[in-house]
């Protein structure tokens, strides 16, 4: 009879573990790789596309800015028949400030919605439209009596 030694099939055992776990290791590296490379070569043709669009992108806003300092920089008649024409914003200033500067300083007119000057206002309404209607109750109720 062959008997194995009981070390040699310890041993045995203990070798084909780590053979496993070896081999398992290796597997998950080499397909990391694969994944790590292929996502790369997706990701330069994604950002060549993306590169594309955004040189598109930077000369169509260059462009615009273009026309937009045009606009504020240079003189031009817009319209003849009502003597309309495009002066630049520096001329413009020009122009303007010596009248503004004798202008005395007010309060404005302009109410923007949510600021505490139109909630004010908003309430002092709500409080005289409330007077209103208690002024008018008691004579429709006094028009009520007389009726009955």
């Amino acid at each position: 009879m062959n008997k194995e030694h009981p070390q040699d099939n310890a041993q045995s055992r203990f070798t084909a573990f780590w053979m496993i776990v070896i081999s398992l290791l290796v597997f998950v590296v080499v397909i990391s790789f694969i994944l790590c490379f292929n996502s790369s070569n997706e990701d330069a043709a994604a950002n060549a596309g993306e590169n594309e669009r955004a040189g598109k992108r930077l000369e169509k806003l260059t462009e615009v800015n273009a026309a937009q300092q045009a606009l504020i920089t240079q003189v031009a008649v817009v319209d003849k028949e009502n003597n309309l024409v495009r002066i630049p914003v520096t001329a413009g200033m020009k122009l303007i400030l010596p009248d503004l500067r004798k202008q005395k300083a007010a309060v404005s007119k302009v109410v923007v919605p949510g600021s505490p000057t139109s909630l004010k206002q908003a309430q002092a309404q709500a409080k005289a439209a409330a007077a209103a209607a208690e002024k008018k109750a008691p004579a429709k109720e006094e028009a009520a009596a007389d009726k009955k």
